[in-house]
């Protein structure tokens, strides 16, 4: 299983897992998406759980704001849990 963790504006984290039957996102008891307020946190939270990949994707709305097209895609790093 593959971990997409996105990160948001108001410094907080959202969690898609990615496995053969597709893309998950996860979700809290409310079945709201669960938020996260660290990468440590996320760590903590799968611990118990065997990871391929991990990657943090980050999107800014900056060259939207300056009046530049925003064409540029997110930056993708892959973690090294």
């Amino acid at each position: 299983m593959d971990l997409q963790i996105l990160s948001l504006e108001g410094q907080f984290y959202i969690v898609k897992t990615v496995d053969e039957s597709g893309s998950h996102l996860l979700t809290d008891r409310h079945n709201a998406p669960q938020k996260f307020h660290c990468l440590e946190e996320i760590r903590d939270h799968f611990a118990w759980r065997s990871l391929d990949d991990v990657w943090l994707e980050q999107q800014t709305p900056y060259e939207e704001m300056c009046g530049l097209t925003d064409d540029t895609a997110p930056l993708r790093i892959k973690l090294n849990w």
